[in-house]
């Protein structure tokens, strides 16, 4: 039976990862160190022997970027790149602009509420309320506007992510057509990915965090099913990164 390769990514960091802030879906480009783990992130697919047919990102700086240096670096600027909103991250409601650690004080310094908000299945942020900054002509082709998030849990992200992702990516370009596909996109989605494909619960999904500019890759079957345990293409920067984002926000 064929193995069909999904290689996944969240972003390099970006200016306000490196400030500790929530970004959500304010446009937020690249930090010097961000461009350097996309550059890094294509030289580990590369000699992993992987070769992307097609690339998706979302509609955000950061994504898009961190893509275009992937492919760059692997030659393949002419790939076809398809820009979509449904990969945006997370949108962080009003917490976004603000200093995690803002955040964490303004919860009373409970590390409860605030690993429930950012990474409990059903924690949610307050809304925007009034219009939304960051909606903008990117989204104008989106014809029912009020699909458009103004804050969400990673349950209401999974419910704008995984039909997109399993219809167009899942079935149609990874399956169907056999192509061997890259996404670039940011924490939540990859969190979203991870949650589906490995059949993750809604209890464990809050323990996992995803690091900046580490691929991960997973192997699928005609029926888009793991052949084997999804891996980052570098396990002990992995680790690192990891264990940063998981503290994010605990201190100044």
């Amino acid at each position: 039976m064929p193995t069909h390769k999904l290689i996944v990514l969240r972003h390099g960091e970006s200016r306000w990862n490196h400030e500790n802030k929530f970004c959500g879906w304010i446009d937020i480009p690249l930090s010097e160190k961000g461009k350097d783990e996309a550059t890094r992130a294509g030289a580990l697919i590369k000699d992993a022997g992987l070769d992307p047919d097609v690339v998706y990102t979302s509609r955000l700086t950061r994504s898009i970027d961190t893509g275009l240096r992937i492919l760059d670096h692997l030659n393949k600027a002419w790939l076809d790149h398809h820009k979509v909103w449904q990969l945006n991250e997370r949108h962080y409601g009003q917490y976004q602009g603000r200093n995690k650690h803002d955040v964490f004080v303004l919860l009373g310094e409970d590390k409860q509420k605030f690993h429930y908000i950012r990474r409990d299945y059903h924690g949610t942020p307050p809304a925007v309320e009034g219009p939304d900054p960051c909606i903008d002509a990117r989204y104008n082709d989106v014809v029912n506007q009020a699909v458009l998030p103004r804050g969400e849990s990673l349950e209401m992200v999974m419910k704008r992510v995984m039909p997109f992702f399993i219809q167009e990516v899942l079935n149609h370009q990874l399956i169907q057509m056999d192509r061997t596909v890259l996404v670039v996109t940011h924490g939540s989605v990859v969190r979203s990915v991870i949650k589906h494909l490995s059949h993750v619960s809604d209890d464990d999904i809050s323990s996992i965090n995803v690091p900046t500019g580490v691929p991960l890759v997973f192997e699928l079957d005609d029926h888009g099913e793991l052949v084997k345990d999804y891996y980052y293409l570098d396990q002990e920067l992995a680790a690192k990164g990891i264990e940063k984002v998981r503290n994010e926000g605990l201190q100044k």
